[in-house]
């Protein structure tokens, strides 16, 4: 049998539940402090990610990570740019409640050209906490965007026979 071997998949077991433990106490408290240190943490696993992508794709890849937030209130953002046209931003959001504020980590995910936009990319409340392969699968989903823009431009390519068929 081939894969992971079990001293390796119980690693990541236990990586993972210490994670979990270390994100809900900030994730859990909606305070602007709890939030921000959140905030830094998924810039620090942002940054991680990006030298992930520069490993595979080569380091001609234009993926970049702004710099790490300051807490200055309202601003308090970072943004993943994957190929100029591919983003995700990352921002404290404040709502206002009967009571006080309640701050959160707000996620929107962005690209250029046509059928391109900006949504919001959660996590909502029925689907829990950011963990660090939650934000992996943001960007990943970004990345799928850059490879299907890249087979959409590619004359004879596979959006070409796609929309062929369809024709």
């Amino acid at each position: 049998m081939t894969g992971e071997s079990f001293a390796s998949r119980v690693q990541s077991l236990r990586e993972s539940w210490i994670e979990r433990r270390q994100v809900k106490g900030m994730a859990s408290v909606h305070d602007f402090d709890s939030q921000f240190r959140l905030l830094l943490t998924l810039h620090g696993w942002a940054e991680q990610c990006v030298a992930d992508i520069h490993e595979v794709y080569g380091p001609d890849m234009d993926a970049t990570v702004s710099p790490e937030p300051q807490p200055n209130g309202r601003s308090a953002a970072f943004n993943v740019v994957i190929a100029g046209s591919h983003s995700v931003t990352f921002s404290l959001s404040e709502r206002r409640r009967m009571g006080g504020s309640h701050w959160f980590t707000a996620v929107s995910v962005a690209s250029a050209g046509p059928g391109g936009g900006v949504v919001a990319a959660g996590p909502e409340r029925r689907n829990g906490q950011w963990t660090r392969g939650r934000l992996e699968e943001v960007l990943l989903s970004v990345m799928g965007a850059y490879e299907r823009s890249i087979a959409d431009s590619e004359p004879g390519g596979w959006a070409d026979e796609v929309r062929a068929r369809g024709a």
